[in-house]
């Protein structure tokens, strides 16, 4: 009978996980089943560094020259060196080298030349994709899979097995909140997410179960296991456990995934099930394999080993994780509002949770600066320029975390999100609108903010531009244009694209990028892609940009007056008092966000709002990612019974599980923005930022090269020392003073 087609998605994860010797045994019997006779195996403790030999046939007398070489190393041209060094130590001549490889080598025929060249050997290189592209050659290869590597696949029918969020502090059970996560992605359209939170945590308790073994678990037992290891649990799954296991018993639950009983002896995990689970794990299994080929193939890594690649990539991979992770913290602490153990939201910069990733995965400190710069270099790409793979994985890591720590938060919140309608009203924060006219040249993919005011357009959520805003995002835009003006243009002609990086103004920034991809070749005319240059302190400016804001993000615009009409100016001002302090004593701005906030409750109050959920359940917030105001409004939060500030985060989690927007959901699958205001980052502050300025102008008289080199290391410096706004701008003499004396 013939064997079955291999699925080459689990092939793909077994080449990943194999070990040297069963690949070995499993190429030795698939490139004889594809070259036949001529391939004679070799291997073993003393085989001289080949594995196998091309013979030209029996009865030719000429010596043999072509060798194979089978292994599972990452670094590929380590091992190539070594068995051709090996080859020649044992008195043979090879003249070429078939290296047979578990790993996947992206440009694997430059690859190919540049051994060829160093050794002066003819190397042929065979991959993971090869194989995969020769497993269903014939009923051999197909054999020489089966026997020896599919048995690198009976993880994924392990619940706590295979690709997870790393335990830490704030994680004490990761494998249950990825099943969860699967689920939830997955779940029927008529299923009830308390219903599906329920069924996961069910499946996941039985996870150790096994009929063959004679290891059940009783209804009491199973709620034990879910309480004593996820306690926020038990408020989601007490009341209706007994309800779920019958269905999951009778109907089954996601996709299809049931649940065995025997009777007076307890529940189980079904063959079946442990198969489902294994084939949604596949998936998510492969979408992490070829988001670390694709970081190998990156340009900014070609100059390092093949192994040093494969680590790089799992920083980023990490560096996303710790990030998210640190998002969904933030998103609990939203939820509990002033309960929050955490204190304030938590700073959370990918250039920190880079160096968190490479304290705990790189040993050597020598080769940490080194790692720490290509690693951000590859995440901006991945958070920025991300390819379809990596948007995959990025939105999963971003949900599993958010829904991780929205329901440790407040479990209730699982209700809330069944039972909501996309019924908001959002006044939306400046920062906002500021990060989504950023976004103007990025790919539809990557514009994060404007998805997700794309999306909330579709849902039906009503988008406000308030007049505070609007007079907020003006006076950046002409501060912005006056650090261009000032600071920028006297030097453009000899900046890089690393000294823009630290300018503390997105726009700048933004400028640059769209520059250098070719979108625009002026200030004036990237300036003019959102209101006329020249009108850009007039009155008819202003209206003109107002236009574009509410056109472009679906918006309606709403007047300070309206604003005060449903608040009182004493409210206003005294509000405006407290949180003077933190807009660097600025009245108008702090008069801006107290008006915005004052007016969020007298909007509810005006459209006598209602919430069964005090904490979220209002339908008028403000749309932002400030975080410093909340420590300063405490006493009008209690005054009013819950809080007016609602984070992008909790937007998205909404977009994510509630069924009211399913439709919505399915139509933007593949653009759902994985990440909001995400800061690469620590900018250097604006003083410093000018010192730098300062610094180039002094070394403009050496090359390009020597001035980009000098600046990118001054900037590196500098960050380090994690300098703060205030920090005092003689400091860059010191660092400047340490570089010349290296």
């Amino acid at each position: 009978m013939a064997l079955p087609e291999i699925n080459t998605k689990l092939a793909k994860i077994a080449l990943d996980n194999c070990e040297g010797f069963p690949f070995e045994e499993f190429a030795n019997d698939f490139i004889a089943a594809i070259e036949g006779s001529n391939f004679i195996p070799i291997g073993g403790t003393s085989d001289g560094g080949a594995d196998g030999v091309h013979e030209q046939g029996l009865y030719c007398s000429n010596r043999i020259d072509v060798f194979y070489q089978m292994s599972t190393e990452e670094n590929h041209r380590s091992k190539v060196k070594r068995t051709i060094e090996r080859l020649l130590e044992f008195g043979r001549s090879p003249k070429t080298l078939i290296y047979i490889t578990s790993q996947t080598i992206g440009t694997y025929d430059r690859e190919e030349g540049f051994l060829t060249d160093k050794h002066g050997v003819f190397v042929r290189i065979r991959d993971g994709k090869w194989i995969l592209a020769n497993l269903n050659y014939s009923e051999a290869t197909k054999k020489a899979y089966y026997t020896h590597l599919e048995r690198y696949t009976d993880f994924l029918k392990d619940l706590d097995k295979g690709i997870k969020i790393r335990q830490s502090e704030n994680v004490t059970h990761p494998s249950v909140y990825v099943f969860l996560q699967q689920q939830v992605e997955n779940r029927e359209k008529d299923k009830h997410l308390t219903k599906t939170v329920a069924d996961s945590l069910i499946l996941w308790a039985l996870n150790d179960t096994d009929p063959d073994k004679n290891i059940f678990l009783t209804q009491d037992a199973i709620f034990d296991s879910i309480k004593s290891n996820i306690p926020w649990a038990k408020n989601i799954v007490g009341g209706i456990l007994a309800g779920r296991l019958k269905e999951l018993v009778s109907k089954g639950g996601i996709g299809g995934k049931k649940v065995n009983y025997h009777k007076n002896i307890g529940y189980c995990l079904p063959f079946e099930t442990r198969e489902i689970i294994a084939s949604e794990k596949c998936e998510d299994e492969n979408i992490q394999i070829d988001v670390i080929n694709e970081i190998c193939s990156f340009r900014e890594l070609d100059e390092i080993e093949p192994d040093e690649k494969k680590l790089i990539a799992n920083l980023a991979i990490r560096t996303a994780q710790l990030f998210f992770e640190h998002e969904g913290l933030n998103c609990s602490s939203f939820l509990n509002g002033e309960k929050s153990t955490k204190g304030s939201l938590i700073d959370n910069i990918v250039y920190d949770r880079v160096s968190d990733a490479i304290n705990e995965l790189v040993k050597l400190e020598e080769k940490k600066e080194k790692y720490g710069v290509l690693t951000r270099q590859i995440v901006r790409n991945m958070f920025y320029q991300s390819s379809e793979s990596q948007r995959i994985l990025l939105t999963k890591l971003s949900r599993t975390y958010i829904l991780l720590f929205t329901l440790q938060a407040e479990p209730r919140v699982v209700e809330y999100f069944q039972k909501a309608t996309a019924n908001f009203r959002l006044l939306i924060g400046a920062d906002l609108l500021i990060r989504a006219i950023s976004e103007r040249f990025l790919s539809k993919q990557d514009q994060m903010t404007r998805n997700l005011f794309e999306i909330a357009n579709s849902a039906g959520i009503r988008l406000y531009l308030t007049e505070p805003a609007l007079e907020g995002i003006i006076k950046h835009l002409i501060v912005t244009d006056n650090e261009y003006k000032n600071h920028i243009l006297p030097r453009e002609a000899y900046l890089t694209a690393d000294i823009i990086r630290e300018s503390s103004q997105i726009l700048i920034r933004t400028y640059y990028h769209a520059k250098i991809e070719g979108y625009t070749r002026t200030w004036s005319g990237f300036i003019g892609e959102f209101i006329t240059y020249s009108q850009l302190h007039t009155e008819q400016g202003r209206e003109e940009f107002k236009t574009y804001l509410t056109q472009q993000f679906g918006m309606e615009y709403i007047s300070s007056e309206e604003l005060y009409a449903q608040t009182s100016e004493n409210d206003v001002s005294n509000l405006s008092n407290e949180i003077l302090e933190i807009k660097k004593g600025n009245k108008s701005l702090a008069d801006a966000v107290s008006l915005t906030i004052n007016s969020v409750y007298g909007q509810r109050r005006a459209n006598k709002e209602y919430s069964t959920f005090p904490e979220y359940g209002y339908q008028t917030w403000w749309l932002t990612q400030e975080s410093k105001v909340q420590k300063h409004t405490i006493d009008i939060v209690k005054k009013n019974g819950a809080n007016f500030i609602m984070r992008p985060e909790f937007l998205l989690n909404f977009f994510s599980l509630s069924p009211s927007v399913s439709d919505i959901r399915e139509s933007y699958k593949t653009i759902f923005p994985s990440v909001m205001g995400i800061q690469m980052g620590n900018r250097l502050p604006d003083e410093l930022f000018h010192k730098v300025l300062e610094q180039v102008d002094i070394w403009a008289g050496h090359e390009k090269g020597m001035v980009a080199a000098k600046t990118r290391m001054l900037c590196d410096r500098l960050k380090s020392e994690h300098y703060d706004e205030s920090a005092n701008i003689y400091s860059i003499d010191k660092v400047l003073q340490e570089m010349e004396n290296v």
